[in-house]
């Protein structure tokens, strides 16, 4: 009768002994080893960029001109300027895109340079409104998809709009849309078509 009674009483004891021993293991270090955890550094940061530059080189007489958007305090504080983009009708534009980090003005980075070294990682996406005044083709790739830095734009009848223009960080998802990913920064830039 005894052992019977010490039988019926362990049983518990040994399940309330699992399910501590599964508690404690569910409770160990999280820390990956592989990743550098020195305070200050994080390889997966995304880039501050503070302004963007749209080179425009018109085919049909060499002129080139750059149109900016620029906040050099970033998000909150002064709002940012943007250029309006004043383009001619019916034209060709070979256009180049320049993303820097003018927070400190005694240090102004060229992100352009990063995006270029991480171009499977990353796209530049246009979205024009109304959609026929321009037509974008990118014209650089990384290898396998488009990147976007450079382009070619196409004008049509004289009109307005907005051009916006996006840099998308894809590491590992890039598929060449525009779904994928996070964005480093949007920026919509009025157009005049004259």
């Amino acid at each position: 009768m005894k052992s019977r009674y010490f039988s019926n009483l362990l049983k518990p004891l040994n399940l309330l002994l699992i399910l501590f021993i599964l508690g404690l293991a569910a409770c160990t270090d999280d820390d990956d080893d592989s990743v550098d955890n020195t305070p200050g550094i994080n390889p997966n940061e995304e880039e501050l960029i503070t302004s963007i530059e749209v080179i425009m080189n018109d085919t049909a007489n060499a002129t080139i001109d750059t149109f900016r958007f620029r906040d050099p305090d970033g998000d909150g504080g002064n709002i940012p300027v943007i250029d309006s983009i004043i383009i001619n009708s019916n034209t060709t534009y070979l256009v180049n895109l320049r993303f820097l980090d003018e927070s400190d003005p005694n240090d102004v980075e060229d992100i352009t340079v990063e995006v270029k070294d991480e171009d499977d990682e990353h796209l530049v996406c246009y979205e024009v409104t109304p959609a026929m005044a321009i037509t974008i083709n990118r014209t650089d790739t990384d290898g396998t998809y488009e990147l976007g830095l450079e382009s070619d734009w196409q004008t049509f009848g004289a009109q307005s709009g907005r051009v916006e223009i996006s840099l998308k960080h894809q590491p590992g998802v890039k598929d060449g849309s525009c779904s994928p990913g996070e964005t480093d920064v949007q920026v919509a830039f009025p157009f005049r078509i004259q």
